[in-house]
């Protein structure tokens, strides 16, 4: 702990002593940082149970002003994970020269109102997120699933976030939720066994039905 302290400590202490030196020669300048909206707040809420490849989801995307100021014209901008895509949005998302994965929509926020976004998002599949760079999907992010009999899974965030405008900071916030690969070469095998085994059967049935009609005539 010693060896990570004293550096961090000596920056800290550097760090003052500029801070004392400058307001001792002058004014400081003035902080030109930008800062997030005041009182504005995003919920993305929705997802939270497993979802199965290319199922539809249903998201709100919540931007609410809970400060004083009004706030006109704020982008509101979703950022979906690879080979994820909108069904459809009430109100719908704006048109744009932008990516598909990040659609945008704008708000007037009231101060103690919120405005509701309702997305329905079409899911991709477990080798989008498995192939998507980082920080979108980590290796940990994919399991193998090969034991639950789901042929593999992997976690993704669809998260949101709202700007007043280009050099404004960002609100944002994010829903996590767990994609489950669908096999289809199951169903398809399943279904090939059922066709292979009813077939004979139901022949079978035919002949015995027949058999027994020739060998017991009807009576009158």
């Amino acid at each position: 702990m010693t060896g990570i302290r004293g550096p961090r400590l000596l920056r800290v202490g550097t760090a003052a002593a500029m801070m004392l030196l400058s307001a001792a020669a002058g004014p400081a300048a003035a902080d030109t940082t930008p800062a997030p909206a005041d009182g504005v707040t995003v919920a993305v809420l929705g997802g939270g149970t497993p979802a199965d490849e290319h199922a539809a989801i249903d998201y709100t995307i919540e931007v609410r002003d809970a400060g004083s100021v009004p706030y006109r014209h704020v982008d509101v901008t979703a950022m979906l994970p690879p080979g994820f895509h909108v069904v459809r949005a009430s109100p719908a998302a704006a048109s744009a020269a932008g990516p598909a994965s990040m659609p945008t929509w704008t708000a007037d926020l009231v101060p103690g109102r919120s405005v509701d976004i309702q997305a329905r998002i079409a899911a991709g599949t477990v080798q989008d997120l498995a192939e998507a760079p980082e920080p979108l999907t980590g290796p940990s992010d994919v399991m193998d699933g090969s034991g639950s009999g789901s042929g593999g899974m992997a976690w993704y965030s669809l998260s949101a976030c709202a700007q007043r405008g280009p050099g404004d900071v960002p609100v944002c916030s994010l829903s996590r939720q767990l994609l489950v690969k669908t096999d289809d070469d199951t169903h398809q095998g399943v279904e090939a066994i059922v066709l292979i085994l009813g077939v004979p059967l139901m022949a079978g049935g035919l002949a015995w039905y027949g058999w027994r009609a020739w060998r017991e005539p009807e009576t009158v």
